[in-house]
């Protein structure tokens, strides 16, 4: 009873605190048709209306109080929306967190974004999106030899989490995300479960036509379960007008346990937006990840796509994405995989999670 009362009064205080609420949102339908073709010989594929690929379907909301001596209050409560089967709802995917804001910075406790998802965003002409993080493999396989992503590994957000982003100074700006994790004992209840601790450093820089970013993933190991994880992410762009380009790279390994395999690959790439006219953005993206372990199964990832605005708060595109597996030695494996997307996306007029 005594936890149910303080669960009450936190929300109640929640609810009352907020001077500004903002609501906000994106609903993406996107249609795919992707094949691709196994080492046995065989090929297969699918045809299907989905979401998510160029923005993630949600709905947000964002609360601040001004407390004064330039000090705010701040909240963000994002409900996903996931397809699963023939049914649809929201989920605890997206962010969750309250926290504080001033000149020192801001500090923000519970489910933030990570600042290597900042970093697997920036990467891309399509974000984390289809032919960004996300390729036609992962998305529609259960073929992982050469990481579980374009980008080593997809860290969007840690629950149970404190996030600390620095002012900028002249451009340079810095954050620290870590998660404590819990610590199993069952000896005395067998319904605790050991999770990992979660670091997340990152530095970044934006100056005018120049953005740049580094960032150090570290996941602890847990005893008779999860074995150590180290990703590094970086990325630098510059904008000259008529195009902006874009460098960035990974190195990823995780450790061998009794429960959980080896991972090491290294990966690079780069992507180029060409504003074709005001409303018509032209996307590129190319990747290779280079498999260090054992199967050394490659992997080469390019896509192309068109992007047209018909509002500010309404576009739609078009996408190819193709990918390709080297040494792939079982049947099971694919060895090609190619996906074409036709979607269309509604923002509401501000919306600072498009690159989720």
């Amino acid at each position: 009873m005594k936890k149910t009362l303080i669960a009450v009064a936190a929300l109640a205080a929640t609810g009352a605190f907020a001077q500004n609420v903002t609501v906000i949102g994106t609903v993406d339908a996107t249609y795919r048709n992707s094949t691709q073709d196994y080492n046995n010989g065989t090929s297969g594929g699918q045809s299907a209306l989905g979401q998510n690929g160029s923005g993630t379907t949600n709905f947000t909301l964002i609360g601040t109080e001004d407390l004064g001596g330039g000090l705010k209050a701040i909240f963000n409560t994002e409900f996903d929306f996931v397809a699963s089967g023939q049914v649809e709802g929201p989920t605890g995917g997206g962010q969750l967190f309250v926290g504080l804001e001033g000149a020192f910075g801001s500090v923000k406790l519970g489910k933030p974004n990570s600042p290597t998802l900042t970093v697997q965003g920036s990467r891309s002409a399509f974000g984390t999106k289809d032919g960004g993080r996300i390729g036609v493999m992962d998305a529609r396989s259960s073929y992982t030899s050469s990481g579980s992503s374009n980008m080593g590994q997809s860290v969007t957000r840690t629950s149970g989490s404190i996030l600390y982003t620095s002012p900028s100074f002249s451009g340079f700006s810095f954050q620290l995300d870590y998660a404590p994790g819990a610590k199993a004992d069952t000896t005395i209840s067998a319904n605790i479960a050991e999770s990992s601790a979660i670091t997340d450093i990152g530095a970044f820089y934006a100056n005018g036509p120049i953005a740049a970013g580094v960032t150090r993933y570290t996941e602890s190991a847990i005893s008779g379960g999860a074995s150590e994880k180290t990703l590094t992410s970086y990325y630098g762009s510059y904008n000259f007008g008529v195009a902006k380009l874009t460098l960035g790279g990974h190195q990823y390994k995780q450790e061998v346990t009794a429960t959980a395999g080896t991972a090491d690959n290294a990966g690079y790439g780069a992507a180029v937006d060409v504003p074709l006219s005001p409303a018509l953005t032209l996307n590129t993206h190319f990747v290779k990840v280079d498999d260090k372990s054992t199967a050394d199964v490659d992997r080469t990832t390019a896509a192309i796509g068109l992007n047209y605005a018909l509002s500010k708060r309404t576009s739609t595109y078009v996408r190819y994405v193709s990918e390709k597996a080297d040494n792939a030695t079982t049947a099971a494996q694919i060895k090609t995989g190619s996906e074409e997307s036709l979607a269309i996306q509604g923002d509401s007029p501000v919306h600072e999670n498009a690159v989720q």
